[in-house]
């Protein structure tokens, strides 16, 4: 059963009402101010609510009363140090898990330690470094007041990984026993009540192909370990445990063993009173987002994230389950057209934190109680900017030249939707990340500026299986490049864009790919951007220094050579044809370079090395080096300094002001060109 945003309002909602806006231009640092909330917990007894915000280069982290929503409590760490996550161990103890985090674009991270307090400010303490091992949370056990249960690999035993009880007052640690005996343990995972219930190991060979997974599973009490044989269709299956049954006779995995290519995965539920295992859920699209729970823990669906969210229903739910699913419905219509989840509940599962996000919502949460059938609104992400002037961002499917299905997103002004000057915004990865439906800050900033966005999830993205991100191997400035190009021809055949005004841009990967693009396509685009990219791909390939290839640890160089040899490309030569320092000659459009002075992802010497070569052959080019910032910019008015620039660049080559430059030229001379090359 699925359903999207069709339900009637059966709660009682008290919301804040934000102020009007006058219809002036919306200040540049609205669309890019740090967040004033990133995630929430409650606490377990529903009185507090801990969450994360953006302060400076901080991610820090309040304790909130939920009922007067004042702050009894805070915690931060210094300059780029990030609370990564974060759990309630008790009503009055939280634990924290805090990195450096050195751009905006870093992804999750370095846990550099775990930190623990108690929410009246005593007895703050460091429960462990970080340097010599990596812990993952299995179970906050709120039930414990003085432990939690992790999982920890220490590096001096070359990360095999082990389950202990962690104190979270002094950091003395238990080893938890009667584990799997497999040399190749990889992780855990344990019940809702902190049991551990399952497990996998993992033999990596020295390709990312060469890979053998083995699953045990355990019923509750039970001493021995059963091997789970999944009778897999596929070499090496992708499989993650997704949770428990809220009654643990339940495990709950994402898996794709179960069809031989072009896999999906899907939700399959293993029942350990029957010992037998079903697929409950797959799309025709997409990889399951997770799973559905309602407001008392009971699962009772899966969801997908693409084009918008959509949900979908369990035939064989749990005994108790409807008044979840009534009372989850019943949230759903208090949002029509927004993606609406429950990110945690109280132990009794009474008051339930609910995130709600949208294309023209950054994001705001709200307590909503059982009891009353109230929801209250609780923090606003960016609660200055004016929702009432963004606009929609539109889903769209493109086909490749090879007749690869692609997916995406067009996000145009109000004011104008076709004829326009059109920026390409490739992402970052290249494989596993991808653009879906939500408020992006770029875009809704370029759009009220008048310019179309243009987001295509090339092959090698994620969301769409293991299968369509292997179509992305070693396809760097190839058929992933291909991709971009199909989709901009796309949006000029729609109408969408003006073929004189396109201007490709992105961040990471995607800067790699502007400059690629430019270079392989030098007659599509007017400009390109390229931010914080990958310029020198041999030097990428043999290790340039940045935080993957710099490790010490022999797993670590292992990893790192899998990757590139898999992925990227067997030799450092043969990337040549598709470097862009290497191919510079070939470039025609304008380009605005942007980079971090610290960024530890893609070091900056990768711009400079650009630099160096457009220097040579006499090229001009716009400049911009933030030396404190690292991959991607975190400060407010470094964004702000930065985003002002490109819009300035933007206008110049095919804003109003390329369009004023180009009035003589006849109407039709670049779709010439286009049709030309088709």
């Amino acid at each position: 059963m699925r359903f999207r945003f069709q339900l009637s309002v059966v709660l009682s909602i008290a919301l804040a009402v934000l102020p009007a806006f006058a219809d002036d231009p919306i200040p540049a640092r609205e669309f890019f101010e740090r967040s004033l909330v990133k995630d929430v917990e409650i606490s377990p007894d529903g009185e507090h609510a801990a969450l994360t915000f953006e302060e400076g280069t901080e991610v820090r982290l309040a304790v909130m009363n939920i009922d007067d929503q004042e702050v009894v409590q805070g915690f931060e760490f210094g300059d780029n140090m990030h609370v990564l996550g974060f759990w309630w161990a008790s009503n009055e103890r939280i634990v924290m898990a805090v990195g450096e985090v050195t751009g905006s674009l870093d992804g999750s991270g370095r846990v550099s330690g775990w930190y623990a307090g108690s929410i009246d400010g005593s007895r703050r303490v460091q429960i462990f470094d970080g340097s010599n091992a990596l812990y993952t949370m299995l179970n906050p056990l709120p039930d414990d007041e003085r432990h939690v249960l992790i999982m920890r690999r220490f590096f001096a035993d070359g990360g095999m990984p082990k389950v202990q009880m962690l104190d979270v007052f002094n950091g003395d640690l238990d080893y938890v026993g009667n584990q799997p005996v497999d040399d190749d343990l990889a992780g855990f995972l344990a019940d809702n009540d902190g049991e551990l219930r399952a497990a996998f190991a993992l033999k990596q060979g020295d390709s990312l192909d060469d890979r053998e997974l083995r699953l045990y599973l355990r019923d509750t009490g039970e001493e021995e370990w059963d091997e789970f044989n999944l009778d897999s269709a596929r070499p090496a299956p992708n499989v993650n445990f997704l949770g428990f049954s809220k009654d643990n006779t339940k495990a709950y995995m994402y898996s794709d063993h179960d069809i031989a290519e072009d896999a999906l995965g899907g939700v399959f539920e293993y029942d350990f009173r029957t010992e037998e295992s079903k697929l409950l859920f797959r799309d025709e699209h997409v990889d399951p987002a997770g799973l559905l729970r309602g407001p008392g823990g009971e699962v009772i669906g899966a969801v997908t994230r693409q084009a918008q969210v959509e949900y979908f229903l369990f035939d064989d739910l749990q005994e108790g389950a409807e008044q979840s699913v009534r009372q989850f419905q019943g949230v759903l219509g208090a949002f029509p057209g927004q993606d609406v989840s429950i990110t945690s509940r109280s132990e009794d599962g009474t008051k339930n934190i609910v995130y709600v996000r949208s294309d023209r919502n950054p994001g705001e949460y709200f307590v909503f109680d059982t009891r009353e059938n109230q929801l209250q609104f609780l923090i606003a992400a960016m609660p200055n900017l004016p929702k009432d002037r963004l606009v929609p961002m539109e889903p769209i499917v493109v086909t490749a030249r090879d007749g690869l299905e692609l997916h995406g997103f067009i996000t145009r002004p109000a004011e104008q939707k076709q004829n326009l000057p059109l920026i390409v915004n490739v992402h970052g990865g290249p494989f596993g990340p991808w653009d879906d439906w939500g408020y992006d800050m770029e875009a809704q900033f370029f759009a009220h500026h008048g310019y179309a966005t243009l987001q295509i999830n090339f092959r090698g993205s994620g969301n769409r299986g293991e299968d369509f991100q292997r179509k992305g191997w070693r396809e760097w400035g190839g058929k992933m490049q291909d991709d971009v190009t199909d989709a901009t021809r796309w949006a000029v055949e729609q109408g969408i864009a003006d073929p004189d005004r396109i201007c490709i841009y992105g961040g990471s990967y995607g800067g790699y790919a502007t400059l690629m693009g430019v270079i392989k396509e030098p007659d599509l685009y007017q400009c390109g951007i390229g931010y914080v990219g990958v310029y020198d791909l041999p030097w990428f390939r043999s290790g340039d220094g940045n935080d993957f290839s710099s490790g010490i640890r022999r797993e670590q160089r292992q990893r790192f050579e899998a990757f590139m040899s898999s992925a990227v490309g067997e030799t450092a030569d043969e990337l040549i044809p598709v470097s862009p320092v290497h191919n510079v000659e070939k470039i025609k459009a304008d380009l605005f370079i942007v980079h971090g002075g610290s960024d530890q992802r893609v070091v900056v010497d990768h711009a400079y090395r650009l630099r160096d070569e457009l220097d040579r052959i006499g090229k001009d080019y716009k400049w911009m080096i933030k030396e404190e910032e690292g991959h991607g910019f975190f400060d407010v008015d470094n964004r702000v300094d930065m985003y002002t620039a490109m819009l300035d660049f933007l206008d110049q080559h095919i804003g109003k002001e390329a369009e004023t430059a180009q009035v003589s030229k006849p109407e039709d001379a670049a779709r010439s060109r286009l049709a030309a090359r088709d």
